[in-house]
């Protein structure tokens, strides 16, 4: 290069990368914006973004990047202009100073972990599959809390690894060597064929009383059957944060039911835009709205684009209010930013998300909103301090609102769960404990599976069920009824 790019420049060329790549607009890019809190751009987006700015650049493989690095466009940015600082520099070096041998070649010095070459082969595979950096992925580094990786990316890593190792369908890795790839990779290396792994992370399973497997055939068995199809045909229905877990079951089922699903994902648009392809594959019909709940620029497009699908459609007939966000710790380590983010999500966004579903249910002369709480709003449960007190306004609003959308037709349920089998549980601070507490209190032995909400949930959106409004409905097996 002849000149180097200033920051301003730099932050300019990087924003039409992530424009080019997420299809987002250029202006919602702040390059101070948070990439995965404020922008839902997940580590895989990222991971694409890198390519593309690595063909331009003519970056190398392996920059020396870390995680900070990476939160936003700017500090992006300043990481890139060192690098082609030094670059330059050396290149300038290297033209001038003819006369000066060239320095001896050192071989670098890798830290000493335990098995250099397996942990070496595993930042590879992390890499591979979360499209991360090399550099990044540090051997110590938490990989939840420190880099992101969740627990569904984690087991896709895992997948991986085994496959490359022989190893056996479980892998007997301990528990919290999960949480570090160094710890990963001196866990694969002593791995036998025992299992010490909870099953949920690494294989399939559903955990019965007292952490004892169900077998698939079981469990299909004691999952609720499908209501009449076609039974919500020519409905309308959004379903915020349904890019996974329960709000994506949820948004299948109510396709399978016949209804047109507005699917809403943020922090992964590619999840999202799984889910709609899935629908669409199975026969369904299904859109896609980009956004966050929580913004209230961006839920105004979210429903722009409703608006636009309104248009065809003539309404919306039912808004499930899925999206969560919050913390899951001791009070003691809850801020003030997890309380502003917690609220934001599942109260502001649930208001504000309900009238403007309000407008559009109008035209279609009423309709349903759906809610979703938690028992553990009503007493005490482990961890779940901040996240109680949310469901708690949560269930208060419902009902509020409940009366006061009535004389438009418009019923409001909140439909409360207890624990539910699935990535979110899986996260949960001592969840092996917390688990079998919760199996054991129940009177049917197992905990809530997503299809048992879906199912509950396509029930009251359905026409014949009329008596329902401002109701909280529990759902847990008996869990609080035992403990109340």
């Amino acid at each position: 290069m002849d000149t180097l790019a200033t920051s301003s420049a730099l932050e300019a060329e990087i924003i039409s990368v992530f424009s080019e790549v997420t299809r987002y607009p250029q202006g919602i890019f702040e390059p101070e914006a948070n990439l995965e809190d404020d922008l839902g751009i997940d580590s895989v987006k990222l991971g694409e973004v890198f390519s593309v700015l690595r063909e331009r650049y003519d970056l190398p493989l392996q920059m020396r990047l870390t995680p900070k690095s990476l939160t936003n466009i700017h500090s992006i940015a300043t990481a890139l202009e060192g690098h082609l600082f030094e670059r330059e520099r050396a290149q300038s070096i290297a033209t001038t100073d003819v006369d000066t041998p060239p320095a001896p070649v050192v071989q670098s010095q890798k830290s000493a972990p335990m098995l250099p070459d397996t942990l070496s082969d595993i930042r590879a595979i992390f890499a591979e599959v979360t499209r991360y950096p090399v550099d990044v992925l540090e051997a110590h580094a938490l990989l939840e809390e420190d880099l992101g990786i969740d627990s569904v990316k984690l087991g896709e890593v895992l997948s991986v690894i085994r496959e490359r190792y022989g190893l056996s369908e479980k892998l007997a890795v301990d528990p919290e060597r999960l949480k570090t790839i160094a710890g990963i990779a001196d866990g694969v290396s002593q791995s036998t064929a025992r299992t010490t792994v909870r099953a949920s992370v690494l294989a399939p399973a559903v955990m019965g009383r007292n952490g004892r497997d169900h077998p698939a055939a079981t469990l299909s068995k004691v999952l609720p059957q499908p209501l009449v199809h076609n039974r919500l045909a020519g409905k309308i229905a959004f379903v915020s944060g349904s890019g996974r877990g329960l709000g994506k079951d949820i948004a299948i089922y109510l396709a399978e039911m016949g209804a047109s699903v507005i699917v809403n994902s943020f922090h992964s648009r590619n999840q999202g835009e799984q889910t709609v392809a899935e629908i669409k594959a199975a026969g369904g019909s299904a859109f896609h709205a980009w956004g966050s709940v929580a913004n209230t620029d961006q839920l105004d497009g979210i429903f722009r684009y409703i608006g636009s699908i309104e248009e065809q459609f003539g309404g919306l007939d039912f808004f499930i209010s899925n999206a969560s966000n919050g913390m899951l710790a001791r009070l003691d380590a809850i801020t003030p930013e997890h309380w502003e983010k917690a609220f934001r999500t599942n109260v502001v966004g649930l208001h504000q998300s309900s009238l403007r579903a309000v407008e559009l249910m109008k035209k279609r002369r009423g309709g349903k909103i759906v809610t979703l709480s938690s028992p553990a709003s009503h007493g005490y449960v482990d961890y779940f301090g901040c996240m109680g007190a949310v469901k708690a306004a949560v269930e208060s609003l419902t009902k509020s609102m409940a009366i006061e959308f009535a004389p438009h037709n418009i019923t409001v349920n909140c439909v409360s769960p207890g624990p539910v089998y699935g990535e979110l549980l899986d996260k949960w601070p001592e969840s092996e404990r917390l688990i079998a507490e919760w199996e054991d209190a129940t009177v049917c032995g197992r905990l809530c599976e997503a299809r048992d909400i879906s199912h509950f949930v396509s029930y009251l959106l359905g026409d014949e069920v009329k008596l329902f409004t401002g109701s909280v409905l529990v759902m847990d097996g008996g869990i609080s009824v035992r403990w109340g």
